[in-house]
């Protein structure tokens, strides 16, 4: 019963005129008070605590429908400049068959991306990559090159780009070859 007898007390002084120092809730020496006082309305509202009408929601503002430029995901101290490639040649039928097997092992990295981060595979953005490399005459990979064509984790994209860097393939018998191929994640 103390608390609300005190907060009885509290509404007795808040209306009384000597506490607002002056009659009926006036201000300084007797000047009105701009709007209705605590006294009189029993509360304050937002609009009088910010200086302006309180705000309903606050929605982004809606973005303009343009497709993204392509991200690339380097081979580190390359430079930033798209160096010219030349046209990428017919991949005989056994390498091809090597790249479509290797190219199986990137969803690995959506595993791997998603472990590092904490979360399951499924909430990793993984859509479409634009793969390219270069298969040097002893079978090795150089110029691995990774563009996401939809949007894409960069995590995810740097460890394709490292995954393709490592791989190795079967001497091509016509001397390097250029190679190009789109990837889809699967949902």
């Amino acid at each position: 019963m103390p608390l609300v007898a005190l907060g009885c007390g509290l509404a007795l002084i808040g209306a009384s005129s000597s506490w607002a120092g002056g009659a009926g809730g006036a201000g300084e020496a007797g000047k009105p008070l701009p709007d209705p006082s605590l006294t009189v309305t029993g509360k304050v509202g937002a609009a009088k605590l910010e200086g302006g009408p309180p705000v309903k929601s606050i929605r982004p503002a809606p973005k303009a429908a343009r497709p993204e430029p392509p991200v690339a995901a380097q081979a580190p101290g390359a430079s930033a400049e798209a160096p010219s490639r030349p046209a990428p040649t017919p991949v005989p039928a056994a390498v091809d068959e090597e790249v479509t097997a290797r190219l199986r092992t990137l969803n690995e990295c959506r595993i791997d991306v998603a472990r590092d981060k904490h979360r399951p595979p499924k909430q990793i953005r993984a859509g479409t990559l634009l793969l390219r490399w270069r298969i040097g005459a002893d079978g090795s990979v150089s110029g691995a090159e990774v563009v996401a064509k939809t949007p894409v984790d960069p995590a995810l994209m740097e460890c394709a780009r490292q995954a393709i860097a490592k791989w190795k393939f079967t001497a091509p018998d016509h001397g390097p070859l250029s190679v190009e191929r789109r990837y889809r994640f699967p949902s």
